[in-house]
């Protein structure tokens, strides 16, 4: 990692006592209205009972399963940057990269930056791995591609599913619609800047911290690799992979509780859910996420208790269980503490002066 000058040690030592509140309290609002949403749900006679003994009498060898295909979601995601890495004749394990996906999640959670500090992580822990920068580079806007692209595919078919069942909105269509811009905008952008290397970045980039580094990052990048169509393609699938993995853990846990609801149904509402988590600018779109995805479900005929216990199960297991393990794997693989996490101000320009000391 890069060296701070004397000049400029003082101001850093001051800083994490500035953004760390700022980063805690992004956190409020979504475990406001998490609590909120329990307590509504649960807090309610014989509601509140059931809603205990789902918990309790939750069935171990389906929640045993449930772990397994999270498993296999990390390696699945691993799957998208390694498809670059074998492109490029780049040899890194499996398990390390799954490694990576993990402290990606943790770095977005802890810190909300659209997805681009994780990302970054991942870059920097490519490059730690034997990845030349341009490569990790390359993997890190494939990544993004794919990611939006293989999203827009599931939500559209999530949406088939509610026109199916009749139970489509004008809500969900206005969501669709915001997402819909935002999947076109961040996959043509990246394709726009990567069709050819070598360009120098305007010099009104440089008013934004980190972002003239990202682009001169990004100009370096092997147009061959970022608009490979067979490659977006292969990442694309990997992608899609994710989220069949996570909604079919979902659709564990709903069994788990004693209640199998139809994988479509299952798909479809975890899928909105994870729309609104991706528009949402609340850290891990803790409660929206939660609301959205149990709505949807007793939209669906699934009853609210169920629902519920079936989704806190579900985001113990694709969120807080893996949150401090990714935690420790920052720490153990890229030397990134907690604190530094929790006051990290621009993960762009660390990535790029990391990158120029190998």
């Amino acid at each position: 990692m890069s060296t701070a000058s004397p000049a400029t040690q003082p101001r850093r030592a001051v800083e994490p006592r500035r953004t760390r509140p700022r980063r805690v309290w992004s956190w409020l609002p979504g475990l406001v209205l998490l609590a909120a949403f329990v307590a509504f749900v649960a807090l309610r006679s014989d509601e509140e009972r059931q809603f205990a003994r789902m918990l309790r009498h939750a069935r171990p060898q389906w929640l045993l399963v449930a772990a397994v295909l999270q498993v296999a979601s990390y390696v699945a995601a691993a799957g998208c940057w390694l498809q670059v890495l074998k492109l490029a004749r780049v040899r890194v394990p499996v398990m390390r990269t799954a490694g990576l996906s993990v402290m990606k999640l943790s770095f977005d959670q802890l810190v909300p930056t659209a997805g681009i500090g994780g990302s970054v992580v991942v870059m920097r822990g490519l490059h730690r791995e034997g990845a030349p920068p341009r490569v990790a580079t390359a993997a890190l806007l494939v990544d993004m591609v794919s990611f939006y692209a293989a999203q827009a595919v599931a939500v559209v078919l999530a949406i088939l599913v509610l026109w199916f069942r009749a139970r489509l909105h004008a809500a969900i269509l206005g969501l669709a619609t915001a997402f819909g811009a935002l999947a076109c905008a961040v996959p043509v952008a990246i394709l726009w800047l990567t069709r050819h290397g070598g360009w120098t970045p305007p010099r009104w980039t440089r008013r934004i911290p980190g972002f003239s580094s990202l682009l001169v990052s990004i100009s370096q990048v092997p147009p061959e690799l970022v608009r490979n169509k067979g490659l977006l393609l292969r990442a694309s699938a990997w992608q899609f992979t994710v989220f069949v993995l996570d909604s079919l853990t979902l659709s564990c846990m709903l069994v788990a509780v004693g209640h199998p609801v139809d994988l479509p149904d299952v798909f479809a509402s975890f899928m909105l859910a994870t729309l609104v988590m991706t528009l949402s600018i609340i850290p891990g779109g803790v409660g929206t996420f939660e609301a959205t995805a149990v709505g949807t479900l007793s939209s669906l005929g699934v009853p609210v208790q169920v629902g519920l216990t079936a989704v806190l199960l579900l985001r113990g297991f694709t969120l807080w269980l893996p949150l401090p393990i990714g935690v420790v794997l920052l720490h153990r693989m890229l030397g990134v503490r907690l604190r530094e996490v929790m006051a990290h101000s621009d993960p762009r320009s660390d990535a790029q002066a990391d990158a120029g000391h190998v």
